[in-house]
């Protein structure tokens, strides 16, 4: 083959070896396309998703200041390196039978910053005039459109009557309404003359900095302005987007490594057999002077031809499942930058998966070529037995001893795929709704009972000012109790109290306690110091709860030894006192779910508030919450009516709102771990097609001495099923194992949500996908080449 050293004669040999290996192509094919398009549809899916939480943020500011004189407003216009801002008012929240309402004023033009449109009408000009969400009129009887005219009753029960002058953009579903009063009413109206200003602002240059170099920028513009830290409020998504998720990036990078490595298997399998099946043919080659080089290149322009071809079609298929996804987080600098590197990453994969099957083409001799026999490639040991007994069954663990690479790297690529699959369905089926739901105070019971927001807010001594005449006594736990349906009732004891400490006076927070059975569970979340029970009532000792969230605050920690002053009314006197600090609380247990961030002795707050009821919240727990609870619920209701002081809250709304987030994810999950069974099926299907036609002589002459139709749809059948069953095995063994590890990984660090349970649905479902499909496969096949007469099958050259 003097003349064939060239690029062309090799190009066209592979074309013509892709035109006559058509059921490989399809497989190859289908696998790229798949494996492109899991790929991109992943990396273009979160890429839109951050970039559309970018476009969001665009339109936010970057810091609040809050509680801003005139004066530092002033200040903060003078730095160069605020970019924009807008001053702002908050007026008390406040409710209406249950709906949240925000008294709000802002600016008519925010520029950049993105504040609730007016839809309809105009802007409040005037100090009787409000824009409010629509929805927010289902709660006045006589008010309908614009220009008519509502009577709201505020938090310090002043009644004011006011104009609608527009319609503000908000969900209609919300439980959460802003009422946009005018400039003139947040100079002079009742209820936002005497509140400070917040200042919003967006920061020039930010999105170009790191995490830290954006909050130190907005801190230090903060202090020269005369802005206390405590007051000083960046939007965390924001600082959170100026550093990438290690997370996420590893989670993508560890899946797309997956991916690739099934895709190999497959790729390698498929080529692997093709390469067996035309040795003969490469012998030929070789016989007219092709170089062993040259052999290698064949192979490999095939796997090219072939990843151009399905690689263009994936990353379509992407594109368009990525689009219908997020269409607002669609960007085709990202979308092209991404389809380059999947692309690369999926060339390479084909690189690795078709070397070794190359290497094989072009190691064979034109003398081994011309005798060898794809079944002869692994040889069988010889056996001692002269007489075996010759069965369908026996037949095919004859054929799969023989074959020993085919078997195994299907057995692989099957397994892979069957161990993914039994790890996310262990996830899902390990996962328990109900106890997700239950974190926090729901973990004692399914409703909680507590003192309404309005009235917490409108007395100046807080909690402690409505448990001067608690309505959670005695009576009404006693009540509680005698429902039938009702299990027990726990209580909690939290009082409000005032602090000072270091450069922070006159703080609002709470006297949360504890009792001495709960010793335990905080000398194992104790994160620093020690206590002792019984000195703490003794020596004014007291707990911190979550140190580092007033390290965030304030840049400074409670430090274990220091003393912190307080003052609170213990129900008769105000009273001044100090605290020593023994220790520090980090993890969350039971008993930090209803605290503060002070804790003390239950018995130290009896001291501390004598003849004071310090209950602030019940917690209520059903006997039978599934068939009882609404039945509970309706009787729990009728007893809070009577008291508008008390609110409740329910596990059933809680259950509602988590299930559609976790619907979501284990969707999510299947999915993903259906593309990886696909990968796997498609090795499977390939491995019993190429196995059936590459031995359509071999089946005709067992035919041609007594084997009947049944017998060999039952040998090949049996073939598929010894394939399934290793792969069973496979991943009964390892998928479990992996499985019951990552649930002790999350229990580990802190999904307590999660227990153990094998999938066996799951795994049941999987057998019989795994079981029927080699069974239907073999018999389509057999029956479609019986259709040939024995003779032509005989005749049939390899």
């Amino acid at each position: 083959m003097i003349a064939n050293n060239n690029r062309a004669v090799i190009g066209k040999l592979a074309n013509r070896n892709i035109k006559f290996n058509g059921t490989r192509n399809v497989f190859i094919l289908i696998t790229i396309i798949l494996s492109v398009s899991l790929l991109g549809v992943m990396s273009l899916t979160q890429s839109a998703r951050e970039q559309n939480i970018r476009k969001q943020l665009n339109m936010v500011q970057h810091v609040m200041y809050e509680y801003v004189n005139e004066e530092q407003i002033e200040k903060l216009k003078a730095f160069d390196e605020i970019d924009f801002l807008t001053p702002a008012k908050f007026g008390k929240s406040f409710k209406i039978q249950d709906k949240m309402i925000h008294p709000i004023y802002f600016e008519k033009d925010t520029k950049s910053i993105k504040t609730p449109a007016i839809i309809h009408g105009n802007y409040p000009k005037k100090l009787n005039e409000i824009a409010v969400y629509k929805p927010m009129l289902n709660l006045f009887h006589n008010a309908k459109n614009i220009g008519d005219t509502i009577r709201i009753k505020f938090l310090d029960g002043r009644e004011e009557e006011f104009n609608i002058s527009g319609f503000v953009e908000g969900n209609e579903n919300s439980n959460v309404f802003q009422v946009l009063f005018s400039k003139e009413y947040s100079e002079s109206g009742e209820q936002l003359k005497d509140f400070p200003y917040t200042v919003l602002c967006k920061i020039k240059n930010a999105d170009r900095m790191s995490k830290n170099e954006f909050l130190d920028t907005v801190r230090r513009i903060g202090r020269y302005a005369g802005i206390e830290r405590k007051n000083i409020n960046p939007h965390n998504a924001f600082a959170n987007s100026l550093s990438l998720s290690k997370q996420n990036i590893l989670f993508i990078i560890g899946l797309s490594i997956g991916i690739l490595f099934v895709s190999i298997l497959v790729v390698y399998n498929v080529f692997y057999i093709s390469v067996l099946e035309n040795i003969q043919r490469f012998g030929q080659l070789r016989t007219i002077g092709t170089s062993k080089k040259q052999i290698r290149a064949i192979v490999r322009r095939e796997g090219k031809i072939l990843f151009s071809k399905g690689t263009p079609i994936g990353l379509l298929i992407s594109w368009i499942i990525s689009y219908l996804i997020n269409p607002d987080g669609w960007s085709w600098r990202y979308t092209i930058i991404l389809s380059l590197i999947v692309t690369i990453a999926e060339y390479i994969t084909i690189i690795i998966s078709i070397r070794k099957p190359a290497k094989i083409a072009s190691s064979i001799s034109p003398v081994e070529a011309s005798r060898f026999s794809g079944n002869k490639h692994n040889e069988v040991k010889e056996t001692n037995n002269l007489h075996r007994k010759l069965s369908p069954y026996s037949m095919a663990q004859i054929s799969l001893k023989r074959n020993k690479n085919k078997s195994f790297l299907t057995l692989v690529s099957l397994g892979v795929g069957g161990i993914l699959f039994i790890m996310s369905s262990t996830l899902i089926v390990s996962t328990s709704l109900e106890k997700y739901s239950r974190q926090g105070l729901y973990e004692f019971g399914e409703y909680i009972i507590s003192f309404d927001y309005n009235t917490v807010q409108t007395i100046d001594k807080g909690v402690t000012g409505i448990q001067l005449d608690n309505p959670i006594n005695k009576e009404l736990i006693q009540k509680i109790n005698e429902l039938p349906e009702v299990n027990k009732v726990i209580e909690f004891h939290r009082t409000s109290v005032k602090f000072d400490y270091k450069d922070v006076i006159n703080v609002g927070d709470y006297f949360s306690a504890f009792s001495k059975d709960d010793t335990d569970t905080i000398n194992k979340t104790l994160s620093e110091g020690i206590f002792d029970y019984n000195e703490m009532i003794k020596n004014d000792e007291i707990l911190i709860v979550f140190n580092k969230v007033a390290q965030e605050i304030y840049g400074w920690k409670f430090e274990i030894g220091d003393k912190v002053d307080f003052r609170y009314s213990d129900g008769k006197k105000e009273v001044e006192k100090s605290f020593k600090i023994v220790g520090s609380i980090e993890k969350p247990s039971n008993i930090t779910y209803h605290s503060g961030w002070f804790l003390l002795p239950v018995e130290k707050l009896e001291v501390l508030f004598p003849g004071l009821n310090t209950i602030d919240t019940l917690v209520v727990s059903i006997n039978d919450f599934e068939n009882e609870g609404d039945i509970a619920e309706s009787k729990i209701y009728n007893l809070i009516d009577r008291n508008p002081l008390l609110e409740i809250h329910t596990l059933k709304q809680n259950l509602i709102e988590d299930k559609e987030a976790f619907n979501l994810l284990y969707k999510s999950i299947i999915g993903l771990s259906g593309f990886i069974i696909l990968f796997s099926l498609i090795n499977l299907v390939n491995t019993i097609i190429t196995n059936i036609i590459s031995r359509k002589k071999e089946f005709a002459m067992l035919q041609s001495i007594g084997l009947t139709n049944k017998q060999l749809i039952k040998m090949i059948q049996f073939e598929g099923l010894g394939l399934s069953f290793g792969n069973s095995i496979i991943t009964l063994i390892f998928g479990s194992s992996l499985g019951y590890g990552l649930i002790k990984v999350l229990q580990h660090v802190g999904a307590t949500y999660v227990h153990y349970h094998f999938p066996m649905y799951y795994f049941i479902v999987y057998i019989m996908i795994i079981v029927m499909v080699p069974l239907i496969v073999s018999n389509i096949l057999v029956k479609s080449f019986q259709k040939e007469s024995l003779v032509s099958r005989l005749r049939h050259v390899d």
